[in-house]
This record gives structure tokens, C-alpha cells and sequence, in this order.
């Protein structure tokens, strides 16, 4: 269980040591000690140490200075004291320099084990968070704009990630929405827990009804075991329902019932299950014209509402090209320039896949590339109408071709909203609807 955490155990009781060592080796851990800071620290120095335990009386050395000298070299490592003369101020003293905890000897090693065991599990979680911000950082770059108006949109995404309210994003396939529920998760007081995510659309109803909720044994032929659904499982961190536009009208009224009353049934089950979960929800549908058509319940629209935030395509902040391809490309390790030609296309480029084709395009461009300069042959060919744009066939889903078709044709007509009518023999009512419905307005 504990084969990758090495243990350092620096004491100058040689005895204590080998007894420690010998123990924790028993148990899984690999474990070495030192006598006195000239041993010891070349193990931090050389990243051999994923906890340290620390006696704060060496025969010619303060503790407190070798603790000093382990958080200079590495703030991330958990050192836990041990002393036979506690005292409050010492104490005090060496958790405010960076102590993950401090015990008293004589140490039963059971307690020894059990806050040593808690110091890596809160430094695994810690070290985890800070690679997520890591890369949450690089990823929201793509919301670091040249825009007030977006500017503005991060500021109130932040200060509502430290809420527990439900957040919304809705906006177009590609413009970020599940970038930012993570950058929400990542900002809340559930940081340290789990974001569970499920695709409402990935799933008919019956089936997306037990993802969500979960079985009892026996509810049904085949359930031979007790599931705990999604709700379940995210107990105590967050859930992330995407696409919930997509969501069947009955499965609505029962996450409506957990939104209210913060409890689940399992089916086939008799009593219900207090569930305590922050919902986070996406969809890039126009959640107001599915109420008017009957498709998204009025009451859960409200529910969800306090925090709903649109994700502006592509297309409406132009002004942001330069530094996102900026970031893109440092991503792929290094940054080229545009010819005019080049320039011009991916400026008057509709973008209809928004930020996700951006970077797709700039990392084949970068592939393509031989020299420091991209040029119009380096980028794919449909962005300058040399071929069609490539378009996949969903026979399943009848909205995505009637909305990859209005692309096609704004395009061709130079999103002249009157000529795309007449081309696609539409009336303008007609064509100002089916935007609005896909949320192109």
C-alpha cells in the first residue's frame, strides 16, 4: 500500500531510528534516517523524502533550524516534529514555520502511522490541486482578453466559484464551458474534493436515471448489486451536468426534487438519501426557447438562473485572435508568425467551432509549418473555401445538421442574415428563429 512514499526520520537517538525505520518498512514505506542535518538534508536536496519526521532536541543542533533549512529547500514537504519537552510556544513556533503536526514522545507507533498516513494524504491532495491550477491556468488563458466585457464575465465567474450556489454556462460547442466549471470547482471550498462529471445527451432516459441516482439490488432484471449514482458519489465535492438541455423532462423533475431538498431516492428504493452537492450545469442550447417549446422545465430553469453566465463565441471577440493564438502556440513550445495572407484568413474566419477549432487549426498550422513564417498552405484548406468545411454526419441528431447547415450558409453569405434566407428559401421570421434556436443571434 505504501511502496511510493519514502519516509526520513531524523533523530539523533540511532535506537529510535532503526525501531521507526524498521516499522514503517514493515508496512510498505521505504524509510532512512539521519543523526544530524548534514545527513539529512541531502535526501530533501535529491527529492528522496516524501515525509519527514523530526525531532526538535539534536545532540548539537535546534530543530527548528534543520526545519528552517528543509522548507527552504522544499515548502511542499510535510515535516512532523517530535519532542520529549513539548511546549505550547515551541509548538506554536514550529507550525507557524511550516510543521505539518507535532507530537510528544513517548510515541505509540500507531498514532506515529496514523499522522504520518494523514500528512501524505494532505500533501498528495495539495500537490494535485496546485497541478490542476497548473493547468486550469493555461487553459483559462483563453479568457484572458483584450475585452471589458469579458474581463468582467471572469471577475463574477470567480467570486461565484467561491459560493455554493449553482452556476450555468451556456454558449456554443468550443467556447470553454467545461474549462470553466473546473476553474469554479478548482476556486470552491470543494477544491479538495472530486468534480464528478456526466454528458446529459449521452444517455436515454432510463439509463441517464440510474447514472444519476443509482439502484437498489433487485430493482430491475440484471441489478444484482446496489449502484450508487452520480449524486452519490460526488457527495461532499461537485457535479458537472453537461449538455442538461439535453435532458429528458422527467429526469428534470427529480434533479429539480435534489435541488430543493438536497436528497435522492434510489430506484427501486423505499427512503431517501441526503445528498450535499454542488451542482454545476452547461449546455449549449437557448435554455428559454426549450421552455417555450416544452422541452426544459420553467421551474428548474429558475432554480439554476441565480448564476448563469453566456460564453461569447468566437466570432464576437475577434480582438482576442492574437493573444490566444499567442498562448496556443507557446503551448506547442514555441511562437511563429503569420504572413498577411495567412493573417487575413484566420481574421475573417467565422470560427464556428470557437475556441476548440482555434487551437486545432493553430497546432496543425504549427505541425505544417517548415519555416519561422505560417503561410495560407499551412493552414487547413476549408478555412479559405478551397474545400468544404468537414462537417460529420449525425443521422441521430437532426438540431446539429440544421445548425452546422445555417453555419455553412452565413458563411457563404457573408452572414448577411436576408441573402442566408433567400439562399436556404426561408422567410426572415423564419431565419431570426432558428438562430435564436441555436443561439447564433
Amino acid at each position: 500500500m505504501h511502496t511510493n512514499f519514502t519516509l526520513l526520520i531524523i533523530d539523533d537517538k540511532e535506537k529510535l531510528c532503526r525501531i521507526l525505520a524498521h516499522d514503517f518498512e514493515n508496512i510498505g514505506y521505504k524509510a532512512h534516517y539521519a543523526l544530524n542535518s548534514k545527513d539529512a538534508l541531502p535526501y530533501i536536496r535529491n527529492k528522496k523524502a516524501d515525509v519527514v519526521l523530526l525531532d526538535l532536541r539534536l545532540k548539537d543542533e535546534n530543530g527548528i533550524d534543520i526545519l528552517k533549512e528543509i522548507k527552504a529547500i522544499d515548502t511542499s514537504i510535510p515535516v512532523i516534529i517530535m519532542t520529549g519537552y513539548a511546549s505550547i510556544e515551541t509548538a506554536v513556533d514550529a507550525i507557524k514555520l511550516g510543521a505539518w503536526d507535532y507530537m510528544q514522545k513517548p510515541l505509540p507507533f500507531a498514532r506515529v502511522q496514523r499522522v504520518v498516513e494523514n500528512a501524505l494524504q494532505s500533501s498528495r491532495l495539495a500537490n494535485e490541486n496546485t497541478e490542476l491550477k497548473n493547468r486550469l491556468s493555461s487553459k483559462t488563458a483563453a479568457y484572458q482578453s483584450m475585452n471589458p466585457g469579458i474581463n468582467s464575465l471572469m471577475m463574477k465567474i470567480h467570486k461565484m466559484s467561491e459560493t455554493d450556489f449553482p452556476v450555468v454556462f451556456i454558449g456554443e460547442s468550443g467556447t470553454g464551458k467545461e474549462i470553466m466549471a473546473e476553474y469554479v470547482h478548482n476556486h470552491s471550498t470543494r477544491a479538495s474534493r472530486k468534480m464528478f462529471k456526466i454528458n446529459c445527451a449521452s444517455f436515454p432516459a432510463n439509463l441517464l436515471d440510474n447514472e444519476l441516482f443509482g439502484h437498489e439490488k433487485g430493482a430491475y432484471t440484471g441489478a444484482d448489486s446496489l449502484y450508487k449514482g452520480i449524486f452519490e458519489q460526488a457527495d461532499g465535492g461537485t457535479l458537472f451536468l453537461d449538455e442538461i438541455g439535453d435532458m429528458p423532462l422527467e429526469i428534470q423533475a427529480r434533479v429539480l426534487r435534489t435541488l430543493q431538498n438536497s436528497e435522492i431516492r434510489r430506484l427501486g428504493g423505499d427512503k431517501t438519501i441526503q445528498v450535499n452537492v454542488r451542482f454545476i450545469a452547461a449546455t449549449n442550447k437557448d435554455l428559454e426557447y426549450l421552455i417555450r417549446e416544452k422541452q426544459f422545465r420553467e421551474d428548474l430553469y429558475y432554480r439554476l438562473n441565480t448564476a448563469l453566465f453566456r460564453l461569447p463565441p468566437l466570432r464576437e471577440r475577434k480582438d482576442d485572435l492574437p493573444g490566444l493564438i499567442s498562448n496556443f502556440m507557446k503551448e506547442y513550445g514555441t511562437e511563429k508568425a503569420f504572413d498577411g495572407e495567412a493573417r487575413n484568413i484566420i481574421n475573417s474566419y467565422f470560427w464556428p467551432g470557437n475556441i476548440r477549432e482555434l487551437k486545432n487549426v493553430i497546432n496543425f498550422a504549427m505541425t505544417m509549418s517548415s519555416s519561422e513564417m505560417i503561410r495560407k498552405q499551412d493552414l487547413p484548406p476549408y478555412l479559405s473555401g478551397n474545400e468544404n468545411m468537414p462537417v460529420e454526419v449525425h443521422d441521430e441528431d437532426p438540431e446539429l445538421l440544421e445548425k452546422e447547415e445555417l453555419l455553412e450558409a452565413l458563411k457563404k453569405c457573408r452572414y448577411n442574415k436576408k441573402k442566408t434566407a433567400e439562399y436556404l428559401n426561408i422567410s426572415r421570421r423564419t431565419i431570426y428563429n432558428r438562430l435564436e434556436k441555436h443561439g447564433l443571434l
